[in-house]
């Protein structure tokens, strides 16, 4: 029998995305780095350079972290675009929306020092022309605010939906059910906005939640570019009864009748 496995012979993938680029994702980072799990950050780069301010419906005010910290900050997690302005994106044209991601991403790649391969959408709105920018401006995914409730990886990486919101009563619920699966490349995202844990006052709740998915050694930490890199080299891996062929340009994890096994690129593996 054979399974597909994730990197290390991991057979489970988690990764939190949260948006906006807020004071709170210190903090929240902290908390990531404190479990060796990997966040993946959705920032507005004009907001932030504006260090941008709001009133929460709480009475707290949320403030947009500012863009001279992006490098320090995120340091060893993604940085993924969110438009530079965080507009209603159903109001705009392509020439608006193509300026809204690429303006963006190049601020953030000079900002951070780091390619900007991902893309987040503002609000809930998501549309095929929203999809056909997103590829022209050279981004290799993107992630809408739907939820898929699932733990299967969706198979379109430019409709991409997070698993669950972090404010849901079913959170705790979904991750033992997550730690539990036995679904072949199983992944749990979780997606929020950190300022919610200020305002929920749900930080020790985040965060026992993080230790018992870091306490399980079958999971594989991951930015999203990593999943999605991933996932799009083991779909091009040719897997039969008889030999396992990886086409890709990655190494790639298998479990074969119990034992696991790595593949290098162009190995081909034949059954005993």
């Amino acid at each position: 029998m054979i399974k597909k496995f994730y990197p290390q012979g991991k057979s489970k993938a988690f990764n939190v995305s949260y948006d906006d680029g807020v004071l709170q994702d210190k903090e929240l980072i902290d908390i990531l780095n404190k479990y060796g799990i990997k966040g993946t950050f959705n920032l507005n780069s004009a907001l932030m350079k504006q260090e941008f301010a709001w009133f929460h419906e709480c009475g707290m005010v949320v403030k947009r972290l500012s863009d001279r910290l992006i490098r320090d900050v995120y340091k060893g997690h993604e940085i993924a675009s969110h438009t530079l302005n965080h507009p209603y994106m159903d109001h705009l044209s392509a020439e608006e929306i193509l300026h809204e991601m690429a303006a963006d991403r190049d601020n953030l790649q000079a900002l951070s020092g780091t390619e900007i391969s991902g893309f987040a959408v503002p609000f809930d709105h998501y549309s095929d022309l929203i999809r056909e920018c997103a590829k022209i401006a050279g981004f290799e995914y993107v992630r809408t605010s739907k939820l898929s409730g699932s733990y299967t990886p969706p198979e379109d990486v430019y409709n991409w939906q997070a698993g669950i919101f972090h404010l849901s009563a079913e959170l705790e619920s979904f991750v033992d059910g997550f730690l539990d699966t036995d679904e072949e490349l199983a992944l749990c995202q979780i997606a929020g906005h950190s300022y919610d844990l200020d305002a929920e006052r749900i930080w020790n709740r985040i965060e026992t939640l993080f230790a018992k998915v870091a306490a399980d050694e079958s999971v594989w930490f991951a930015t999203h570019i990593e999943l999605v890199r991933y996932l799009k080299a083991m779909g091009k891996a040719v897997v039969t009864d008889k030999y396992i062929h990886n086409t890709s340009d990655r190494e790639l994890w298998f479990e074969i009748d119990g034992q696991t096994k790595s593949l290098q690129p162009g190995e081909e593996l034949w059954m005993k």
